[in-house]
């Protein structure tokens, strides 16, 4: 089932700036951009200081990588944490751990000790930091404000993340040039400090009473929801060739500034901050354009025109045309971001809300990683132009490839919650941690109807197995035509306690379509603890087997 609000509507519904009425949201939302500004900051002193030490674009690029690699290696575990643990707790921790890293930073620059190893160590230790808070950060919006306010919110912090990449690069080229990295790293150090007392103000919604799930079983579900879940396959599938050729110019702009362009510091950071003025202006376009054009139409044309900035900036040495391009690109990167954002927060229940954006980010910083390693592997042996204009014509041609992948057939997805199973019974004779638990329905169907139930029923295995079912089996009684016995595996009883709050309003058509094919009612659940027996256990006293 489907809700009344179309794509459409959804779009339509609430202005960009209507979210900014709720007042948590709004603390939520400038306490993120001012910590990615110093995020920003950081990374370009940081680059600065490694153009310093070497010119070698693979190395410059290798600075991508060390952000990338952490949340590529820590995504779905930081997913799982943001589903399991207080997301506030999350990104409270993450905000302590930036705080320290920027220090260590201030330490080692003011002493001038830096080196190539200890730059990108220290770059991946905030990456680390960044990784474990970043689901966390994206998992909270949906709560923070309506339905009608989503497309709103994901706008709002994609500019937001828009903005910090335009004005955190901007700030840290001019303190670099007044004053030296080391004041850039000691701001950033305040920035996250700040950052922390602001939060004070957000509570969280209390837990719901249900058992906490464990690290290891929710990561199993995350990647099992994702093998099952074909919007979330959507969205993922959507974004990963962007990301791929969209990091050359991320990862490859430093050496393009210092060594093409012969920009200084300050320029530098204004090159580096171009994108997110572009973006932070399509910001204010973004309402307009998402009532015209369908998401799909969005993902398509930005990166065609990506594709175009790449081919541009690989053929010009001046800086006013460099900084005109990246503007247009920072545009269509908010288009596709704050797009594709929009519509992954739509697929994903609020249970699973965590491991999936762990999953996209996963993705994303995967795709970045590579991409980084490529395109810095390309320039150091060719040229910086062939590394651009391969990445401008990588961009053109996927964006073509994956058309067929439909934004907009999700985008009317309800994913509120639907009561479609009964609760567990109370017993005492089980305990939370007991397991596996099987449990099991008897069907008593219309011989004729055989193949229409089968048929409705592997829509409701798929279900199951995405909301975390071990295993699933339907199997047939032989002498009795039409006696069927339906039965599917939960890890551990609080698995099963947490089962019928995961279904959502979309489920409830695979339900109804059952009901009807199976012509009665969904049968009482009946649940089994499974007994492990011991192997190798003889059958007979002398040890012989039976």
């Amino acid at each position: 089932m489907v809700s009344d609000t179309s794509d459409q509507e959804l779009a339509a519904s609430g202005g960009t700036w209507s979210p900014l009425k709720s007042r948590i949201f709004a603390v939520v939302l400038f306490t993120s951009l001012f910590t990615q500004l110093a995020v920003f900051m950081n990374g370009l002193a940081t680059a600065w200081l490694l153009t310093d030490i070497t010119d070698s674009p693979a190395v410059v690029a290798s600075l991508q990588i060390a952000v990338a690699l952490p949340v590529f290696l820590l995504a779905l575990f930081a997913g799982a944490l943001a589903d399991v643990v207080s997301r506030k707790r999350i990104i409270l921790f993450s905000l302590a751990g930036s705080m320290i890293v920027a220090g260590a930073f201030v330490l080692l620059s003011a002493s001038e000790s830096h080196s190539e190893a200890s730059l990108l160590g220290l770059t991946a230790a905030l990456g680390v930091f960044a990784a474990l808070g970043a689901p966390a950060w994206l998992a909270v919006i949906p709560g923070l404000v309506p339905r009608s306010d989503l497309a709103g919110a994901m706008t709002l912090s994609s500019a937001a993340l828009s903005g910090a990449t335009a004005v955190g690069p901007a700030i840290g080229g001019v303190l670099i040039a007044a004053a030296g990295p080391t004041w850039v790293f000691g701001l950033n150090v305040i920035v996250f400090a700040l950052g922390i007392l602001a939060l004070r103000v957000w509570k969280p919604a209390p837990h719901t009473g249900l058992p906490h799930e464990h690290i290891v079983s929710a990561m199993r579900i995350g990647f099992q929801y994702l093998r099952y879940d074909r919007p979330l396959k959507v969205v993922i599938g959507k974004i990963i060739p962007f990301a791929f050729a969209a990091v050359a110019l991320i990862s490859l702009l430093p050496a393009v500034a210092r060594f093409r362009l012969e920009a200084g510091p300050a320029m530098f950071g204004l090159l580096s901050g171009a994108g997110g003025i572009g973006a932070v202006l399509a910001l204010l376009a973004m309402p307009n354009i998402r009532k015209r054009v369908g998401p799909d139409v969005i993902v398509l044309g930005s990166m065609l025109i990506e594709a175009a900035v790449f081919v541009v900036l690989a053929s010009t040495t001046n800086i006013g045309v460099a900084a005109g391009v990246l503007m247009v690109a920072g545009a269509a990167t908010l288009a596709i971001v704050s797009t594709v954002m929009t519509v992954l927060q739509v697929v994903l229940p609020s249970w699973i809300r965590g491991r999936g954006v762990a999953l996209f980010l996963l993705a994303v910083q995967g795709s970045f990683a590579v991409g980084a390693l490529i395109w810095g592997g390309i320039a150091e042996q060719t040229s910086l132009q062939t590394a651009l204009v391969s990445a401008g014509l990588t961009m053109a041609v996927t964006a073509v490839l994956v058309m067929p992948l439909r934004l907009s057939r999700y985008m009317d997805v309800d994913t509120d919650t639907a009561t479609l199973l009964d609760d567990p019974p109370t017993v005492t004779s089980v305990h939370d941690d007991d397991g596996p638990i099987l449990l099991t329905a008897r069907w008593q169907i219309d011989p004729a109807r055989r193949d229409d139930f089968v048929a409705a029923m592997d829509p409701v295995r798929r279900a199951l197995k995405r909301q975390g079912a071990l295993s699933f089996r339907l199997v047939e009684d032989v002498q009795q035509p039409g006696h069927m016995l339906e039965s599917f595996t939960m890890a551990t009883w609080s698995e099963y306690q947490r089962l019928p709050h995961r279904a959502t309003m979309a489920d409830e058509a695979i339900h109804e379509a059952l009901i009807d094919a199976a012509g009665s009612e969904v049968p009482a659940l009946t649940a089994h603890r499974v007994i492990k027996l011991r192997s190798g256990r003889s059958d007979h006293p002398d040890g012989s087997a039976g």
